[in-house]
Formats: structure tokens, C-alpha cells, sequence
């Protein structure tokens, strides 16, 4: 055989198996390459759905840690701002404050006062109950009884007081403050 015959043959050849190769392409391969496309676009839907529902999930646990948070600021907030009156505790932070100081409770009044509106949601309305107070002792005890009442869980609020020193004995304090509680 002839080399210009081979050539022809050897090109005829590589027509053949290129026209082989585009038709078991367009028969076989592009069928697998559709169905791969499809599985990918749901492979990517499925990876977009379980990111959505783990950022859901992320929020819920968010939420539930909050709202426990939230049940220990009502907790908190019960001890400074008690449900109800409550004059007993408010005697016995009194007196624990007085014995703490070396001062002697002289008198003590308590007189509920106008309830005020709490702009807070998880406060109810907020009830005044006002005691009118006089302790005596020595400068050092009624500064330090003052400092304990203030600083105390309950929250207190002086409003006015009058001291009046003594020369010879005990020092007097006279005080007007408010307790504050939410109502029932």
C-alpha cells in the first residue's frame, strides 16, 4: 500500500472514531451528565434546607437560653422588688440593718403609698410603701445604718432625713424613705 493511501485511511479512521466518540457522547454521557446536574442541584437545595434549619435550631436555643435568663431577672428582681407589701421582711431588713450598725430603732411607721406603672414587661405595677423612721446611736453606727439601707437587696430610697446631734448621748436620725413592691 501506497503512503498516500495510508494517510487517506489513517484520516478516515480518526473521522470514524471522532464521529464514534460524538455519538457515544450525545447517546451515553450527556444522559449521565444531565442526571449528575440534577443530583447536584439536589445535593445543593438539601445543603441549603439543613443550613436554614440549623440557623432555626441556633435561634430556638437562643430563645430558650434567654427566656431562662429572663426567669433568673424575675428571680433577681423578686428579692429586690418583692410580690406584695411584705412590712415583715421590710421590719426584718430593717432591724438586721440597725443590729448590723449598733443603732436602736427608736420608731417606725409604714404607710402604703400610689401605685406607679412600670414601663418594664416583666414587672407588674409597682406599689410605694413609705416608712417614716428614727434611730439613735453614734455618728459612726447612723452613717453606717444609712450605707446598709441603701445597699440592702430590697430597693430603698431615701427620701429625707434630719439628723440631730447630741452633745451628751446618743446622736438621732429621722428618716423618710420608700420601699418599693409589685403589686400581686
Amino acid at each position: 500500500m501506497r503512503i498516500s493511501t495510508k494517510r487517506i485511511l489513517s484520516i478516515g479512521i480518526a473521522g470514524f472514531f471522532l464521529i464514534a466518540a460524538f455519538f457515544v457522547y450525545a447517546q451515553f454521557i450527556k444522559g449521565y451528565v444531565t442526571e449528575i446536574n440534577e443530583k447536584r442541584a439536589e445535593l445543593a437545595s438539601k445543603t441549603a434546607l439543613f443550613k436554614n434549619q440549623d440557623s432555626a435550631i441556633k435561634q430556638v436555643q437562643d430563645t430558650i437560653s434567654n427566656f431562662q435568663n429572663f426567669k433568673d431577672i424575675q428571680k433577681k428582681i423578686a428579692l429586690a422588688i418583692p410580690s406584695g407589701v411584705d412590712t415583715i421582711n421590710a421590719v426584718r431588713e430593717i432591724e438586721a440593718a440597725a443590729s448590723r450598725s449598733f443603732v436602736t430603732i427608736a420608731s417606725l411607721n409604714f404607710k402604703p403609698v400610689a401605685q406607679r406603672a412600670s414601663k418594664e414587661s416583666f414587672l407588674k405595677k409597682i406599689g410605694v410603701l413609705q416608712v417614716d423612721l428614727a434611730v439613735t446611736g453614734d455618728y459612726g453606727g447612723i452613717k453606717n445604718f444609712l450605707n446598709l439601707l441603701e445597699t440592702n437587696v430590697r430597693v430603698v430610697n431615701v427620701q429625707e432625713f434630719k439628723y440631730q446631734p447630741k452633745s451628751s448621748g446618743p446622736s438621732a436620725l429621722v428618716i423618710k424613705m420608700e420601699m418599693y413592691y409589685q403589686e400581686p
